[in-house]
Formats: C-alpha cells, sequence, structure tokens
C-alpha cells in the first residue's frame, strides 16, 4: 500500500528528517502531497532504483517540472537527463574535459579565494555567512572555469537561483523570470561558445568543444546543456554543503573544538556533513514499466524520488543515524549518488568546502550561531540555510 505524506509544513523545512522516519516505518514507496509524486526512502530501495537506469529512467527530471515551467528548447537533454547508452557516451566526453586533474590544479585558487572573502570579514563581529561567503566561494569558481568575466557574476548567480527554483517541489519558481534566465544563459553562453571555437582559451567551455573519445565530439548544444549542469550543481551543491558543515558543527560545539585543534578531520567532517544534512535531499526518476518494490507496484511512467537523505538517516544502515559523528563510519552514504550517476563533481564540491572550513576553523574562533534558528531554504530538494548569521573573532 502507497501511503501519502504532506511535505509542505514548516515543520517539514526545519526537520525532514522526522518525517523520512515515518515515511520509511509506512512503506517501501510513498506518495508525496500536493506534488502527487512517488517517493523511495529505505536505504536499499533507493540503492536498487539508482542502480537500476533501465527501470528508473532520468526522464524523470523532465517529467518533474511542471508543464507551464518547461521551456520550448531545442537544446538536447544534459547528462543528468539521458539514459545508457548516450549518458556514458556523454559523461566519457565531459570527463575527458573535466579531469581529476583539472579539479586539483583549482586548490590553490580557491584558498586563495577563501581568504580574500575572510578577509573582508575582519573588523566584524557578527556576519551573515551565506552572502559573505557559501554563495559568492563556489560561483566564483565555475565562473571562472567557465571563462565568465567578473561583470557577469551577478547574472550567473541570478541564472543558477531561476533554474533550481524549477525543481523546488514545494515553491516552485517564478514562470517568466525562469524563461528570461534561460534565454539569457543560452544568450551568452552562445556566444562564448562561438569564441572559443574560434579561438580556444584555457578553461573548461574550450576543453569540452576540444575532447575527443574514439573520434567522437560533444556538439555545441551538449556543451551548453553540460555548462548549464555544471551551473546548477557547482553552485548550489558547495554552498549548500559548507552552509550544513557550519550549521551542524554550531549545533555541536565539542565537535567544533575538536575540528579546529585538529584539522586532519575536516574530510571526515565533511562526509559526515553529506549523509547527515544531504544537500540534494532527492533526485528524480521515471518508470519505464511497471516496477514491484517490496511488495509495492510502482506504475509505468511514475515520476519517482528516491530520497538520498533519507537513505542517509536510514537506522538499518546507519546507527543512530539522527546523531551528528565526525568519527563515523560513513561509508556507503550516498549524498553524490551512485553508479554511472555518480555526481561528476563530487571532487570539486569536496575540494571548495575542504579548503574553505581549513581556512575558515583556522582564522575564526569562538564561533557561534547569531540566531538559534536556522531559516532553512524552503525547497524539498534542496537542503541549505537560506540565512545564518554568525558570531567569531577573525584572525
Amino acid at each position: 500500500m502507497i501511503a501519502d505524506f504532506n511535505i509542505t509544513s514548516p515543520e517539514v523545512a526545519r526537520n525532514p528528517y522526522a518525517l523520512f522516519t515515518e515515511m520509511r516505518r509506512a512503506s517501501p514507496v510513498c506518495r508525496l502531497q500536493p506534488i502527487q509524486l512517488l517517493s523511495v526512502g529505505r536505504y536499499h530501495d533507493v540503492v536498487r532504483v539508482l542502480h537500476d537506469s533501465k527501470r528508473f529512467s532520468n526522464s524523470g527530471y523532465n517529467a518533474s517540472v511542471p508543464k507551464e515551467m518547461q521551456e520550448n528548447s531545442t537544446m538536447p537533454p544534459s547528462i543528468v537527463q539521458v539514459d545508457p547508452p548516450r549518458h556514458g557516451q556523454l559523461r566519457a566526453l565531459v570527463t575527458k574535459a573535466f579531469t581529476p586533474r583539472t579539479v586539483a590544479q583549482l586548490e590553490p585558487r580557491i584558498r586563495e579565494l577563501s581568504r580574500e572573502l575572510i578577509d573582508g570579514l575582519r573588523g566584524q563581529s557578527t556576519f551573515e555567512l551565506t552572502s559573505a561567503i557559501t554563495i559568492p566561494l563556489p560561483m566564483i569558481v565555475i565562473a571562472e572555469l567557465l571563462g565568465v568575466g567578473p561583470e557577469r557574476r551577478g547574472d550567473f548567480k541570478r541564472w543558477s537561483d531561476d533554474f533550481v527554483s524549477t525543481l523546488a517541489l514545494v515553491e516552485p519558481g517564478n514562470r517568466e523570470r525562469v524563461r528570461r534566465s534561460t534565454e539569457e544563459f543560452y544568450g551568452y553562453f552562445g556566444q562564448v561558445l562561438e569564441e572559443r571555437r574560434k579561438e580556444p582559451r584555457d578553461d573548461l567551455i574550450s576543453r569540452l568543444l576540444l575532447a575527443d573519445v574514439d573520434g567522437s565530439r560533444l556538439t555545441p548544444e551538449e556543451v551548453l546543456s553540460f555548462a548549464n549542469t555544471l551551473l546548477i550543481g557547482g553552485n548550489e551543491t558547495t554552498t549548500s554543503l559548507i552552509g550544513n558543515a557550519m550549521v551542524a558543527l554550531t549545533d555541536n560545539p565539542d565537535q567544533l573544538a575538536e575540528v579546529q585543534e585538529n584539522p586532519a578531520l575536516i574530510p571526515a567532517l565533511i562526509e559526515e556533513v553529506l549523509r547527515f544534512e544531504s544537500p540534494a535531499q532527492c533526485i528524480f526518476r521515471q518508470t519505464t514499466t511497471d516496477v514491484d518494490l517490496d511488495g509495492v507496484t510502482i506504475p509505468r511512467g511514475a515520476v519517482v524520488l528516491p530520497l538520498l537523505a533519507s537513505a542517509n538517516h536510514d537506522e538499518s544502515r546507519f546507527p543512530d543515524p539522527d546523531r551528528f559523528d565526525i568519527h563515523r563510519d560513513t561509508k556507503g552514504q550516498i549524498a553524490f549518488g551512485i553508479d554511472i550517476h555518480f555526481c561528476i563533481g563530487a571532487a570539486l564540491a569536496r575540494l571548495e568546502a575542504r579548503v574553505l572550513l581549513e581556512e575558515m576553523l583556522g582564522r575564526m574562533k569562538n564561533i557561534q550561531r547569531a540566531e538559534k534558528d536556522v531559516a532553512w531554504t524552503p525547497s524539498f530538494f534542496i537542503r541549505s540555510p537560506q540565512s545564518l548569521p554568525l558570531r567569531a573573532r577573525i584572525d
């Protein structure tokens, strides 16, 4: 039996994990109201869905967007919207340009930017973390990676926010604003693409255009689609990860002190934050046939949300899951997905989070929240503080 649960209450926005526990106990498949989409939340079921791209298609992303929000675009589906075998071909081409070496080489620039942003807060005993640091850092990194000039950073962030709003589910974005941002984005990057075709530079757009696997290359339209994907994922995931880390640390001052005393714990901290407050709470799939999941039939064509955050709080996989613990064995956490759909930008998000946290926790003393309650982003898709006022002494 499919159980119904409402996801629009303020309590769910403050703490979705209590609802996820109810859902896991009630049924392997639940219906989310008022959006009328199905969800899967038990760890073994979520893993099963993510592995089964044949019966759970990536077409769920397009199908989940309200029809009035869907653009009339000739752009091909992005890498997160296609299934094998085309998915594998696109991923091979993208990873040819977006290599581990490319990501690793960004560390000095990420550290420089982190220090500059922290320097800008010196003399302030209270500051708002998201607008001061967690939004600007990943925005600048992705913009520079794509060759976007500093004068367009404001537009860059606005485009990202509007695109993500189409997946917010609870409060979907404004149709006209999303349409304008889509036109501006493709207009701007279409021009950049033409310039790089004529005169390649040392940026990701140029490398994507030149990437070659067995004589196959990305079309210009596919390059634009990946730029769009990177814009959304590269901004939102990292912003959320860093903000969520600071919420967890200020909620657990003993662990904050321990990490400040021993920065070598920061990678473990990041993995526990990914499990405890997964930036992407869910992803989207669509069934290609009727599927039986633990005795419940999911009909063909249904949009299904595998709840990554629920799986990461499943007590059958992670004992005492609602306790934040930087010493926990986080092996198996699936915040970045698994298998062939593992997030291409995961290494970059981890790098940015590690470098920024090293700089912040090394220079900020007596860190505390300036407000007790956290204002969370009103989205069922993204888990991130909308604002996070902090108090600290900055060296």
